[in-house]
């Protein structure tokens, strides 16, 4: 599958899961960051449809998205890749000590002090 039939005049980025850009992550290969910075604009239009596909690649690709069938292209990899660490980042929760507290039953009562050791 050629780059080209997902490249667009827009570059893509993600700021809020990779602020320091896809190269610079340490998640992906430079030829991913690559793939990604040309082809994730086109790819994500087509998954937000607000780009009809215009060949069997783009239609593939949404098959690949929605499970149907497996990623075997780079541009398919990349992508596959990309939705996995962002799903993975989607899914962690952060805990504070608030969370804890304020998530157990405690009272008073369950704690007795013994002055008399």
């Amino acid at each position: 599958m050629s780059i080209e039939l997902f490249a667009s005049q827009c570059e893509f980025y993600d700021a809020v899961n990779f602020p320091h850009g896809f190269r610079r992550s340490g998640e992906f290969t430079l030829a991913e960051s690559d793939i990604l910075s040309r082809c994730g604009y086109t790819i994500k239009q087509l998954i937000n449809k607000r780009l009809e596909p215009q060949n069997e690649e783009q239609e593939r690709i949404l098959k690949v998205i929605t499970g149907e069938v497996e990623a075997t292209s780079n541009v398919e990899k990349a992508w596959s890749k990309y939705l996995s660490k962002t799903s993975q980042k989607a899914h962690m929760k952060r805990c504070i000590l608030s969370d804890v507290i304020n998530d157990a039953d405690y009272s008073s009562d369950d704690y007795a002090y013994d002055d008399e050791a």
